[in-house]
């Protein structure tokens, strides 16, 4: 037999042979590894939230949330024709609402939205000034639709919140309420 024979027929053999090896490969596996995925505080989580200096209008609810409430002590809500201020704009790194820290170990791009409609007109009644530490403005959320853009939040970096409310134009009927998201 002459060699390129031999070869071809080795060659032809190899190819069966591993043919049949593909056709035997597994049909199931399983592969177990454990996850650490606590639920916790919003002051502690991957997206921190904690109140500020706002006293009992911004705080830590019982079920470690962050709540925002104008009832609280026994108030209806906000008065008509009023300009409120939950922190100072001026000084809003050591005076703020709330603050929002990233503490995953990667960089993040976050959104602060606010849906909630006082349905009677078009004026940015409740704002959500963010600031960054060194008390400059980065970006504002507001009811009508406006979401702040946050781009390149370091770990471990703490961004300040200062919240305006003011219903100059609103009647008692109108309703600020809503929902805060925080997204990244």
């Amino acid at each position: 037999m002459s060699t390129n024979v031999r070869i071809g027929l080795v060659a032809v053999m190899l190819i069966v042979a591993s043919g049949a090896f593909a056709a035997s490969a597994y049909t199931s596996g399983s592969v177990e590894r454990s996850a650490n995925v606590n639920v916790v505080n919003d002051d502690t989580g991957l997206i921190a939230l904690q109140d500020g200096t706002s006293g009992d209008l911004v705080f830590q609810n019982a079920t470690g949330a962050l709540a925002i409430d104008f009832t609280a002590g026994g108030a209806g809500g906000a008065n008509t024709a009023a300009h409120y201020e939950l922190g100072d704009p001026a000084n809003a790194n050591t005076s703020y609402a709330f603050n929002l820290t990233n503490l995953d170990a990667e960089s993040h791009d976050f959104t602060v939205a606010y849906s909630g409609s006082d349905g009677q007109d078009t004026d940015a009644n409740i704002e959500f000034q963010v600031y960054d530490s060194t008390g400059t403005l980065v970006d504002t959320a507001n009811e009508e639709g406006t979401s702040a853009s946050l781009s390149g939040v370091a770990s471990g970096e703490t961004l300040y919140v200062v919240i305006v409310v003011d219903t100059h134009g609103l009647d008692s009927t109108a309703d600020l309420s809503g929902t805060l998201t925080i997204s990244a």
